[in-house]
């Protein structure tokens, strides 16, 4: 079993062995019952085995890569002459190694892994070739390769600053196996003085449960022969960067109003409670304007949310609004908008809030609340697969790769979302404020 393997199976038993103690702080910090600390101990164990077959694999491929030699292979896209080293190494850029493994399969059309190493040595130097040869190929996904969890990572954190609930502070909770149960907070909790000899207050935290389960997001990106055929170093950030964008839109997207199915998570707007989703004051002045948005910010204050990373997200017509409206002497109303705040909270603008809902077509949402109670249960693994011959979507357009001299790169990333406390975020809805 190759090393990516080992690695994940260990992470996903990790997984395993945290669940059980959270499952018993969440229910007072109890000790862990026979049954608990038998599975417990099992894991650990197997945690150990995986850990020393892990150190046996890193001293293999050590003693690989001091021995190793110019690769000249049948059937490789190139040849290394004898004597002539590869491409010097050099550090990668934080997701490059992504754009890089997808470029190696689209150059060798991914049938043959030695080709695409042998490529990827010549192109980027030897330890890239070595991630290359190391490779899963994978098993649900023809002609598709899994990215090592380490590279993967590094991409998945890429789309923070691009997608408007991770950049706001949700957190994300690795889900290596592609499933997570942990327990969730539904109610507040009390608590009292007592005396001496006194029982205890009962309190009245109530608790729920989220299962996260792997969803998959496809993306495609068309790229052409030609620069296929002059890779060099900066092409495989391009590529990375067209991946990113490509994968950003459609998170952006569904995590705010995905409406949710078996086979995509569900966003944030269907996920709060029917008590949190406010309504605009009719016929809006700056005094309605300022109740509306005191209104959404209360809802969440008052629900005892622990507000560690609260934060309003808005459409750009709306962030334009409050930037510009001002009162009754020509000042700003809100002056701290122009500086992404909104009283102390800051403010995230996104197009994937819409300004066009509602029977009119000119409503819009101001979402407010606690985004470190949003969870995005990520699997940390990409795949990528490469066609030639693949015809695309493009904006309703059917394209075809081959007859365009492209090929189209795919890819593949799995995760869930859930909250962790139900009342932690409120939505103003039906609002039509506008510059």
């Amino acid at each position: 079993m190759r090393i990516t393997a080992l690695k994940t199976q260990l992470a996903a038993t990790v997984a395993a062995m945290e669940g059980i103690l959270q499952v018993a702080a969440d229910d007072g910090n109890r000790d862990l019952t026979a049954e608990e600390q038998a599975t417990f101990d099992a894991k650990s164990k197997e945690a150990e085995g995986l850990q020393a077959s892990i150190k046996r694999e890193e001293g293999v491929l050590a003693l690989k890569a001091s021995a190793a030699q110019p690769l000249n292979l049948p059937g490789a896209t190139g040849t290394t002459a004898p004597g002539v080293p590869a491409a010097v190494a050099e550090k990668a850029e934080p997701g490059a190694m992504v754009g890089r493994v997808a470029i190696a399969i689209a150059a060798t059309g991914g049938l043959d892994q030695r080709a695409m190493a042998d490529y990827s040595q010549q192109t980027w130097g030897d330890q890239t070739g070595q991630i290359v040869a190391n490779m899963e190929q994978a098993t649900s996904t023809k002609g598709g390769y899994l990215v090592d969890t380490a590279y993967s990572r590094d991409f998945v954190e890429l789309l923070r600053p691009r997608v408007v609930i991770r950049k706001a502070g949700a957190r994300s909770v690795p889900m290596p196996d592609g499933n997570i149960t942990m327990r969730k907070q539904t109610g507040s909790t009390n608590a009292g003085y007592v005396g001496e000899r006194s029982p205890a207050p009962v309190t009245d935290l109530t608790v729920g449960q989220i299962g996260m389960t792997a969803k998959t997001l496809r993306a495609l990106v068309p790229i052409t022969n030609q620069l296929l055929r002059r890779a060099s170093w900066g092409v495989d950030t391009m590529v990375r960067d067209d991946l990113v964008t490509s994968a950003a839109l459609k998170e952006d997207q569904q995590f705010l109003r995905g409406a949710g199915s078996a086979l995509a998570p569900t966003g944030l707007r269907f996920m709060i409670p029917a008590g949190n989703v406010l309504t605009m004051t009719a016929n809006p002045t700056l005094i309605t304007v300022t109740s509306d948005m005191a209104r959404l910010k209360l809802k969440v204050v008052n629900a005892n949310v622990p507000l560690s990373k609260c934060a309003y997200v808005m459409s750009p017509t709306v962030h334009s609004f409050l930037e510009n409206i001002r009162d009754g002497n020509g000042n700003k109303a809100f002056p701290e908008v122009a500086e992404g705040k909104f009283g102390i909270y800051p403010i995230y603008v996104t197009t994937s809030v819409p300004d066009n809902l509602g029977a009119g077509s000119n409503e819009s949402e101001v979402y407010f609340g606690d985004f470190e109670q949003f969870l995005i249960g990520d699997t940390y693994r990409v795949t990528l697969a490469a066609s030639d011959s693949a015809a695309y979507d493009d904006n309703g357009t059917i394209r075809s790769a081959f007859s365009n001299d492209e090929t189209v790169i795919r890819l593949i990333q799995e995760h869930d979302t859930d909250l962790r406390h139900d009342e932690a975020f409120a939505v103003l809805t039906a609002v039509t404020w506008k510059p």
